[in-house]
């Protein structure tokens, strides 16, 4: 999956496939350059190269240069000029804006070329140029496969991705033969030639190879249709290459450009545990193999709520691109679905079906502090003040919040919604059993009921008399045992310390 992230990075840089004339891309971020040349491709000059035209940009800093092109794949520079002879702004009324009328000239008499001239706009990091193909001379015309002007300049210059078992590639072809209009564009002959090689990395992983095509030129529009099942194109990422011949055998330049057949569906699996408890987290893997290097596919994910509820998924639950991961906050059978589209338009749509078991919640009961035991009995007073509490009950963070508490004396229902049960909620003055229950919002329970004494007023009287008479008793004998250290402590002092005589010895005289 990682390899797969790299390589949908890795495709952006061969988004622009590398035709041999640049052209104006727009920014969709700002308005638009435009010029425009009122001479049209394929131009036929003898002598002198006069071009006009219109632009909305002032022009200040541009370069013009005519290239010879007359050999496929190299360009030779015939002239230059980092300015044009005129330029005069006017405004347009249609658009109620200000354009600027240019013209050039070159000085071709000894010149005799396919050339190509080219206007490059210097004021802008991301450098923009305009061009026209024109024929100088009689000598070194060949055929120029350019752009078609029947598909928008994004499409042109992007990576194209077919996913049936034909594609097709449009294209406009200059024919040098069109100056003497003596021939149909419809009667001439021209030959392709369709190589392709496989380019997972944006560049030729193999030789190039040739393939089959049929072609059709209608009106200098040059239509190519490739059978990918006929030529055992498998899907993948490939460098296509065209070049055509006239019936001169005269061949054109090569246009290449990047495309991507993708005719079969992904190949779609969702991982994950069939069942967890409530207090766990979901996690599901999801593994796509689209059968070829490079292939990149985009992931939508929902999940459906025990209710039957859809919810999309949040940012935070998706861990990258194919692993999610969410904590389920009520019980029941959830459905994980993953919508996934590869780069052909294939749809694959899978699930996965989760359930998600209840914790029954932990009920935890004290009296002054001590623990009360399921089925125990617990003496209060029989008047005064007392409290049982049920703060310390636990469950699963996700039911910890909406606990509910219900109090019953004597098997009738006296309270709820409280966590705790004081003297002042019983009315009754005689009453033996006392049962909590605590329900969580999948109404699993858990009880503990115990019997109450209560203590009559003379056992209290005996109790805490007894209890005055323990403390007093203790204090005296704590009292006691400091007078006998001390007064042991004082008769050593006032001894001194006792002589030992050895046995046997008389003492000396």
């Amino acid at each position: 999956m990682l390899n797969k992230s790299k390589t949908a990075i890795l495709l952006v840089f061969f988004l622009l496939s590398s035709y041999i004339f640049p052209t104006t891309v727009a920014d969709e971020s700002e308005a638009p350059l435009s010029l425009m040349f009122d001479q049209q491709d394929g131009l036929h000059v003898d002598g002198i190269l006069n071009i006009t035209g219109d632009s909305t940009f002032p022009l200040t800093s541009i370069e013009i240069h005519v290239w010879n092109i007359s050999k496929p794949d190299q360009w030779d520079s015939v002239h230059s000029s980092p300015y044009l002879d005129s330029v005069v702004p006017y405004s347009d009324e249609s658009s109620d804006s200000t354009m600027w009328s240019w013209q050039h000239s070159f000085e071709l008499g000894s010149v005799d070329c396919t050339c190509y001239v080219e206007i490059s706009v210097m004021e802008y990091t991301d450098l923009k140029s305009f061009g026209v193909v024109v024929y100088v001379g009689d000598e070194h015309h060949r055929p120029v496969l350019r752009p078609s002007v029947s598909k928008p300049v994004h499409e042109t210059y992007s990576t194209q991705i077919f996913n049936s078992n034909t594609f097709e590639i449009d294209y406009n072809v200059l024919l040098p033969t069109e100056q003497e209009d003596s021939f149909p564009s419809t009667s001439i002959d021209i030959l392709s030639n369709v190589r392709i090689c496989p380019a997972s990395f944006g560049i030729c992983l193999e030789n190039y190879s040739s393939i089959d095509a049929i072609h059709v030129l209608i009106d200098n529009e040059l239509q190519m249709i490739v059978d990918v099942d006929a030529n055992l194109i498998s899907d993948g990422f490939y460098q296509l290459q065209v070049q055509v011949q006239d019936d001169a055998l005269r061949l054109s330049n090569n246009v290449t450009q990047f495309i991507v057949i993708d005719q079969t569906m992904p190949a779609v699996q969702l991982n994950a545990i069939d069942a967890v408890d409530e207090a766990d987290s979901i996690v599901v893997d999801i593994d796509v193999d689209d059968g070829y290097v490079g292939s990149t596919f985009v992931i939508t994910w929902s999940i459906t709520q025990p209710d039957g509820t859809p919810r999309a998924v949040l940012d935070t639950e998706i861990l990258d691109d194919s692993r999610l991961e969410f904590n389920p906050t009520k019980s029941g059978n959830y459905i994980v679905n993953a919508l996934v589209r590869d780069l052909g338009g294939h749809l694959v749509v899978v699930s996965h079906n989760v359930s998600v078991s209840n914790i029954a919640p932990n009920a935890v009961l004290r009296y002054d502090g001590f623990l009360v035991e399921n089925m125990t009995e617990i003496t209060i007073p029989k008047s005064g003040d007392w409290v049982f509490s049920a703060n310390e009950s636990t469950d699963t963070p996700n039911d910890q919040a909406t606990l509910s508490y219900y109090w019953f004396v004597d098997g009738k229902a006296l309270l709820s919604g409280k966590s705790y049960l004081s003297s002042s909620d019983i009315q009754t003055p005689d009453y033996r059993e006392i049962r909590l229950e605590v329900v969580d919002d999948d109404a699993q329970s858990a009880n503990i009921s115990f019997n109450v004494r209560q203590q009559t007023e003379s056992e209290q009287t005996f109790s805490d008399s007894s209890l005055s008479f323990g403390i007093a008793l203790f204090f005296i004998l704590s009292v006691a045992v400091v007078v006998l250290m001390r007064q042991r402590s004082s008769s050593e002092g006032t001894s001194g310390f006792v002589k030992w005589t050895e046995r046997g010895k008389e003492p000396k005289n």
